[in-house]
Parts: structure tokens; sequence; C-alpha cells
């Protein structure tokens, strides 16, 4: 068994599965994911790329990058955690059907569609439980594939971020397919990926710039004070990951839909990973996470 894994068994346990876990399924779900038989790596990108704020992705540089289709709408970003489940916001999802959205995998170019994508169906949309439409808290969703998904170069998961981790003072990167207003006044989306990255603030800092509305106990916060956001409502469900030293990404939060870029200085808002970790683990028994090393 992998050291890191161990470590967290031991440290981390004793903390997290009591009180927080609350019987034997949560149990299952925390130990396949400590324990997994899987026999891959997560969190490994493609290509090592120098980062610049705001660029285009290279080729499938994030192979963990999914989208979900949703008919009658925009796409939306989500995210590869295992083999069975990508990772969302809920906002966008609520009122919809497993036979309303579909999954793309492996998709770079959305104005030039490469054949080796992969659509697959949707057997399950989970929205946490407690999720409210009003603040956004709890804003997260889980969906579930109808098949294992087959990882290789282009398609990949994320490894998940470690428990009671805020990672502020770090700076983390954000990916996606973005909205962006036409002069029309209309809305395009971007054909290909783009990434930024940005410091992740604590919660007084966060406080200055924002609509107090919307700061939920599960929220963290990215941004440089003082000046305005490029994160968009419509970044909601990209996802927010940490480059460890070791170069392995993991994934820290959920970008919200109350986000706004305008010429006003605002910071963004995410749904953390580390408050989610248990319901996470135990509604994702089924699929099997690759090991972080």
């Amino acid at each position: 068994m992998c050291l890191w894994k161990i470590a967290i068994f031991l440290s981390v346990f004793s903390g997290w599965a009591s009180p927080s876990l609350q019987g034997h399924d949560e149990q299952r779900g925390l130990f396949g994911f400590l324990f997994s038989p899987c026999q891959c790596k997560c969190g490994i990108k493609n290509l090592e790329a120098r980062f610049l704020g705001g660029e285009y992705t290279k080729g499938h540089e994030f192979p963990w990058l999914a989208l979900i289709q949703i008919k009658g709408f925009p796409a939306a970003s989500a995210t590869l955690i295992n083999s069975r489940y990508v990772i969302t916001a809920a906002w966008h999802l609520i009122g919809l059907t497993p036979y309303d959205i579909k999954i793309t995998f492996g998709q770079f170019d959305k104005c030039f569609p490469d054949v080796s994508s992969n659509n697959v169906s949707v057997e399950k949309i989970l929205i946490h439980p407690d999720f409210n439409p009003s603040n956004r808290a709890h804003d997260i969703a889980l969906v579930k594939t109808t098949g294992t998904i087959i990882f290789e170069r282009r398609i990949s998961p994320i490894c998940l971020g470690f428990p009671d981790t805020k990672y502020v003072g770090q700076v983390a990167t954000v990916a996606g397919w973005d909205q962006s207003k036409n002069s029309d006044g209309s809305s395009s989306s971007s054909c290909r990926p783009k990434k930024v990255g940005l410091p992740v603030l604590g919660p007084s800092e966060c406080l200055m710039s924002r609509n107090v509305q919307n700061v939920s106990a599960d929220k963290g916060c990215l941004g440089v004070l003082g000046a305005p956001s490029v994160i968009c409502g419509s970044d909601a469900g990209s996802p927010v990951m940490y480059r460890s030293y070791d170069g392995v990404y993991e994934l820290i939060g959920i970008m919200t839909d109350s986000n706004e870029c305008s010429t006003q200085p605002s910071t963004a808002l995410y749904t953390r990973i580390d408050e989610h970790l248990s319901w996470i683990t135990r509604s994702t028994r089924e699929g099997c996470y690759c090991l972080k090393i």
C-alpha cells in the first residue's frame, strides 16, 4: 500500500470517520477511497507548460476536464474523480434527469470536435442534500456514468484534496470552458478550455470584497484583492486545483455561479472539497479511485 494512504488512515480516520461518518455505508466509502484496488495514478497532467494568467490550456493538458452536455442549455464544466463519477456545481443540474444530460470526455476544441472524444450517458444525478439555491451553500453535485470510464492519455481523474486543508496562501488553478459576452449582448463559449492562477484567500480577506449573502461556511475564496475578478458565473462547475510540490494536482474546490466578472474589484467563491469529502466518498463507492503517488 502507498505510504500516503497509510498516513491518511492513521492521522485522519479517527477524526474523519467519527463522528463525521455515520454508519457502515460511509465507512465502506472511505475504506474504498483509502484502499483503492485501481492500478492507476491520479492528478497527472499531460504537458509541462509554463503558466500564464488566462491562457488557453495545451492539448488535453488536464485530462480530468469533462463537459456536461445539457439539452437546450450551454454545456457546463465538470471534473472526473474516479472510474464512474464526475463532480460539478449543483445549480445547473436542478430539475434535470439523467436523460437530459450526457458527459463528454477527452474533448479539447469544441469548435472542431475530436472524433475520438467519448460521449457517455448518465445513470444518476446526486445533488448535495443540503444545497441551498438562495445562497449557494453546498453547491456541489455528483454525476454517475452508465458504465466504467476507461482511462488513457486524454482521460484520467484528478486526485481529491485532503480533509481539513484550506490551502490559504497557495496559488490555485481554475480551468474550464468559459462563456464570454459578444458585442451584440449574446454569449458564446470558448472553443478551448482556459486556465488561470489565483491566490487562495482567507475568510476575512474574502469578506472585504464580497456580498456576504453568498459566503457560506463551506466556501473558499480566490482572487487578487483590489482587482476585478476574471471568474464569471458561467465558470460554475469548473475545478479549482492545487499543484503539489511533486507535481500532482488535487481538486480543492468547485466554482459556483454566484461570481461576476466585471470592472469592479471582487473575489470569486468556490465550494470547498474538504467540507464534503465524507459525502463524496460515501456516494461514489462504486467508482474506483486512482492512487496519488
